[in-house]
């Protein structure tokens, strides 16, 4: 019989790691997963941090923590275009408009350019436009 007390409990239905010492006040309002398990203070530190580059926690076949592979999310044109317009305008402002300079053609064909890919004028565009750069733009 493991006699060890956890600090730290992890349900693979919600993939989440939950305090022993807030048991009673999850039991209370009934949310304690009931395939919550006691995991060592390794475990613990591994897993309840930050996941290594391109990866997110996972749940294993036994049902313990383990990094996977993050999903690559593929956003269509449109959304690319709508952050990238987003991006655009920011750096636009930070650079230029801030300090009340001219806005170089080139950063505002830019934004024209997303602009028509992320309201549909434009339908032919298979890629964003590359972003012009802030330096020697003065």
């Amino acid at each position: 019989m493991n006699t060890h007390t956890h600090r730290h409990f992890f349900s693979a239905s919600e993939n989440v790691f939950l305090a022993a010492a807030m048991r009673e006040r999850y039991t209370v309002a009934g949310s304690w997963p009931e395939d919550a398990v006691g995991v060592t203070d390794e475990v613990y530190t591994v897993f309840g941090g930050q996941p290594p580059a391109g990866q997110i926690r996972g749940i294993a076949a036994d049902g313990s923590p383990c990094w996977v592979n993050a999903p690559v999310v593929q956003l269509s044109l449109v959304d690319q275009a709508r952050s990238a317009l987003t991006r655009a305008q920011q750096t636009v402002w930070a650079e230029f408009g801030a300090l009340g300079d001219a806005v170089p053609a080139v950063w505002i064909a830019y934004q024209r350019a997303l602009r028509a890919i992320a309201d549909g004028t434009d339908t032919a565009s298979t890629a964003l436009p590359a972003a012009p750069g802030t330096e020697g733009a003065r």
